[in-house]
């Protein structure tokens, strides 16, 4: 019945003779009336209004007849602005007798007392008036009056103004509007909200007034976080019978709003409702999806909902894929779990969202350009998506131990000759950082992986480049997983470590660069063989790769010379050709304090009398010599 104020409008007729017949109407015309308004929405949008002038004339008569002592808007229309309302309706003069001064124009209506004391004295009036309970209708019949006018029912939306005088200073500074405070009051409720629904499709395709305000917004607002509602069935029909008609834009709102609304008993109902609706309307699916999250629903009702999303996941954009995976994952049970998340990690791809373009980029382009460029370009829109993705599985994981135990197992029993994809590497990554009691898990699945040449190269490369921002804020746990590769025997996995190293460096910020730096140099100087060729390895490679980051960190490697005593020949002179790049490259500006160390230490060594550091010495020198000469050569190609 919310529709019949839209359905007068449409037909031409004033709303005030349509209403002063509407009780000799059936109460079974709801569905007709959704109906109709369905068929003339598009003359909704191009019907004028009445003249001001007939309008003015035509609810006088009309509202004369079917209410006692209506309010005309003629009436209203003499005001002047901000003047206080005078009446002699029961709506105004009960008003005013329990506290609220209403007020013209656009000024806010006035609340002189305190809330709580204007709904006791309201009820108390009406309750106790000898024709209750008509004074009902005869109260809400002025209130349908007074809101004809457009200012007026503007103000009973917004907040009121509350006078600070001695009875109210003590109370809360956050005033309600009028129409909250009569929703207050059980013996008043239905009726106003009744009146609200009524009046709304006047505005639906209103977007915005010219003071700003959506009115419709306003309205739902109303409902927002009621102490009690006495027909929240009734309640719930109407929302749900607005949103099947309400444009795109206010349907996604009025969806949303629906659990600072609902009642715990309407959950299943308007569950099965929005159920519908997805499948009806795809442009809903985010708002609806977030709704059911937050509702107690049925578990056969989520698995149809989940089911349904599984299907068009591989459809959706990017921007939405936050919300329905949090869905997803939020239906998930013990009986289901690992079925779930591998269907999910089927279906998932992000690497064919994520900057297609920035993807065919060839990391020898990337080494040229050097890391401050490229991290450049990574700030975008897309990016912002992802990470919320993340955010989310993450929170899900660190909650759910069936959901991290899942997706680890889902990746493992993935079969060797299946292309495995960015998101499995990440998704380990991300679990190992997050759920500490999953670890061993983990590197066991990892070293298998790796050993069987699934992990490769190449699916770790393009990890950091797709998941950089992500896997930035895991980078401790990156490099304890790593430290932990590296004292394998398995070369593969050594290798594998490696590249963790070599790409937190390159990829992430200064912080993490000299973290690895770090832990690289704590390799150097474990006294283990593999551990520290596997590290001089990285440094060897970080030096060419990205000369200008590491000589920020030279420090940290000028350190590795207090240990020569525990290298072979092999691993000094890797060591000198290091820092000798670093000291004497001409691409760069020199650097003194590693020349001076690096003279200190070979005249020391080459003075020695003991073979074993002259022979130091003598490696030093001669890898020293070779790289000054090597980058002195390079300098002069240009010229020829």
């Amino acid at each position: 019945m919310f529709y019949v104020t839209a359905r007068a409008r449409c037909s031409g007729v004033s709303v005030a003779s349509y209403r002063a017949g509407k009780s000799k109407r059936r109460a079974g015309d709801t569905f007709s009336v959704v109906t109709y308004l369905k068929k003339t929405l598009v003359r909704m949008i191009s019907k004028r209004r009445l003249s001001v002038s007939e309008d003015k004339v035509s609810l006088t008569a009309d509202t004369s007849e079917a209410r006692k002592q209506p309010l005309s808007k003629k009436t209203k229309k003499s005001h002047v602005h901000n003047e206080v309302e005078e009446n002699d309706s029961v709506f105004v003069k009960f008003l005013k007798t329990s506290g609220i001064t209403l007020k013209t124009g656009e000024s806010q209506n006035q609340l002189a007392v305190d809330q709580i004391v204007f709904q006791k004295k309201l009820f108390q009036t009406l309750r106790k008036h000898p024709s209750y309970p008509t004074i009902i209708d005869e109260f809400v019949s002025g209130l349908e009056s007074y809101i004809e006018d457009q200012d007026s029912f503007r103000n009973c939306l917004l907040s009121c103004e509350r006078l600070q005088d001695e009875e109210t200073s003590m109370g809360t500074s956050y005033c309600k509007s009028l129409i909250k405070l009569l929703l207050g009051i059980d013996i008043l409720q239905p009726a106003v909200i009744k009146v609200l629904f009524e009046k709304l499709p006047e505005f639906l395709f209103e977007k915005v007034n010219s003071d700003g305000i959506s009115i419709p917004r306003l309205i739902i607002n109303q409902l927002k976080w009621l102490d009690r509602v006495v027909d929240s069935k009734d309640l719930t029909t109407k929302i749900m019978q607005l949103i099947s008609v309400a444009p795109l834009y206010l349907q996604h709102d009025f969806v949303i709003s629906l659990p600072e609304i609902l009642g715990d008993s309407q959950h299943a109902d308007v569950g099965k409702e929005l159920s519908d609706l997805l499948t009806e309307n795809t442009l809903l699916t985010v708002p609806i999806l977030d709704v059911l999250s937050s509702l107690q629903l049925e578990s056969k009702l989520l698995i149809k909902v989940r089911q349904l999303v599984m299907s068009k996941l591989s459809s959706v954009s990017l921007d939405d894929l936050p919300v329905i995976i949090k869905f997803i994952l939020h239906s998930v049970t013990p009986t289901d779990a690992l079925e779930v998340i591998s269907e999910l990690r089927e279906k998932l791809d992000l690497q064919h969202c994520i900057l297609p373009s920035q993807c065919q980029v060839s990391l020898s382009k990337l080494r040229n350009k050097g890391q401050a460029s490229f991290s450049g370009n990574r700030e975008n829109s897309s990016q912002d998506c992802v990470t919320l993705l993340f955010d989310v599985i993450k929170s899900a994981i660190r909650y759910e131990k069936i959901i991290s135990e899942a997706w680890i197992k889902a990746i493992e029993t993935t079969p060797s000759e299946t292309e495995h994809k960015i998101f499995d590497l990440a998704m380990l990554l991300i679990i190992y950082s997050t759920n500490t009691q999953t670890k061993k898990y983990i590197e066991r699945v990892l070293r298998n992986k790796i050993r069987s040449g699934c992990f490769e190269e190449d699916l770790l490369q393009g990890t950091f480049y797709i998941h950089y921002l992500v896997l930035k804020d895991v980078c401790p746990s990156i490099l304890s997983l790593a430290q932990s590769l590296l004292n394998s025997l398995d070369q593969s996995i050594i290798s594998f470590g490696s590249l963790l190293y070599r790409y937190s460096f390159m990829f992430f910020d200064t912080y993490c660069q000299q973290e690895v730096i770090g832990a690289l140099v704590t390799h150097v100087c474990s006294r283990n063989e593999v551990e520290v060729d596997a590290a001089l390895d990285v440094l060897l490679e970080l030096v060419v790769l990205s000369p200008s980051a590491m000589r920020m960190n030279a420090v940290f490697v000028k350190g590795i010379l207090d240990y020569l005593d525990n290298m072979s020949p092999q691993q000094i002179r890797k060591l000198f050709c290091i820092l000798s790049t670093l000291a004497f490259s001409k691409q760069h500006e020199a650097s003194s304090h590693i020349q001076d160390d690096m003279h200190m230490v070979i005249r020391k060594q080459l003075s020695s009398t003991i073979f074993k550091y002259k022979l130091i010495g003598i490696v030093g020198a001669v890898t020293m010599a070779g790289i000054m000469a090597a980058d002195s050569t390079s300098s002069l190609i240009p010229q020829l």
